[in-house]
């Protein structure tokens, strides 16, 4: 197994502490984006899945 291989990235939508709707890659805690309604952060993950192949969207309310 090379290290070149990777796991599929899977970004992560959910209500943070301050009440705002984050947008992170798994694993990672630093939001990619923040945003007032959960309908803007999951297109906003929607959008960056599509520009990457093999990525997925998790929704967490």
């Amino acid at each position: 197994m090379g290290f070149d291989q990777q796991e599929p990235t899977v970004f992560c939508v959910k209500q943070g502490q301050s009440g705002l709707w984050d947008v992170n890659e798994e694993g990672f805690d630093k939001p990619l984006a923040s945003f007032d309604s959960a309908d803007d952060a999951k297109q906003y993950a929607d959008d960056l899945a599509k520009n990457k192949p093999g990525a997925s969207v998790k929704f967490t309310d």
